[in-house]
C-alpha cells in the first residue's frame, strides 16, 4: 500500500536553558519569550496544513509549543512518551560544549551514565514511527518533540545519514520539517518465512 501519510516535525520553542547552552534531556523546563514566539510563528506556518493528530512528549517545553502552535485547529493531541528528550543522565544540567560530552555524544551506541545512547532512542523512536507507519491511514501527523529525538526521526526518513551528519545535524527551536512516507521503502520488521523458523 503506497502511504500519503506525511509527518510534520516541529521542535519545541527555546528555553532559558537552550539559550545558556545547557543540557536539559528530561529536565522540565518551560518556554521562554523567545521560545513562546516560536511557537506562534510555527502556527503561522501550520495553519494552512489539515492535521490529523498531534503526537507530543510529555515535557513542559513541547506541551505549552503545541498549545500554542495548535490554538485555533481542532486537532487532537495524544501524549507520546516515546518521543520524550533523550536520558542524558549525568550531563543534564551541565553545558553542551564540555569536551567531555561533545566526544561520548559521537558514540551511537555509548549509553551515558543513568540515560540512554542513541540506539536505545532509535529503538523507541522507530518503534512508534512503525506503529504510524503500519496503520495504514492517510493524511498528516504532528510530531512536537526535541532536538536529540528529531535527529534520530530525521535518520528514520533519510537513507543517506552517515555518522558525523547524524550527530552534527540540528533542528532549530521552533522549526517544523515535512517527510513522507512513502519515502522509506524498506519496513523496519519483516514476518520469517515458516520455512526458515526454528
Amino acid at each position: 500500500m503506497l502511504l500519503i501519510m506525511s509527518v510534520y516535525l516541529l521542535r519545541h520553542g527555546q528555553t532559558s536553558w537552550n539559550a545558556a547552552g545547557i543540557i536539559q534531556g528530561r529536565y522540565d523546563t518551560s518556554l521562554n519569550e523567545t521560545g513562546i514566539a516560536q511557537a506562534k510563528l510555527a502556527r503561522e506556518t501550520l495553519k494552512d496544513v489539515r492535521l490529523d493528530v498531534a503526537y507530543v512528549s510529555p515535557l513542559l517545553r513541547a506541551r505549552q509549543t503545541a498549545e500554542l502552535a495548535l490554538q485555533g485547529k481542532e486537532v487532537p493531541i495524544i501524549i507520546e512518551p516515546r518521543i520524550v528528550e533523550m536520558a542524558y543522565g549525568d550531563y543534564e544540567g551541565t553545558n553542551w560544549k564540555a569536551g567531555d560530552y561533545q566526544r561520548k555524544r559521537r558514540y551511537l551506541a555509548y549509553r551515558f551514565k543513568d540515560g540512554e545512547s542513541y540506539l536505545d532512542l532509535a529503538y523507541r523512536a522507530f518503534s512508534f514511527l512503525e506503529e504510524i507507519r503500519e496503520q495504514g491511514s492517510s493524511g498528516n501527523v504532528l510530531l512536537v518533540c526535541h532536538g536529540g529525538i528529531a535527529r534520530v526521526i530525521h535518520s528514520y526518513f533519510e537513507d543517506e545519514v552517515d555518522n558525523d551528519s547524524f550527530i552534527d545535524s540540528i533542528c532549530p527551536n521552533g522549526s517544523v520539517r515535512v517527510y513522507e512516507y512513502k519515502t522509506r521503502n524498506v519496513p523496519l520488521r519483516m514476518d520469517v518465512p515458516d520455512d526458515l523458523k526454528i
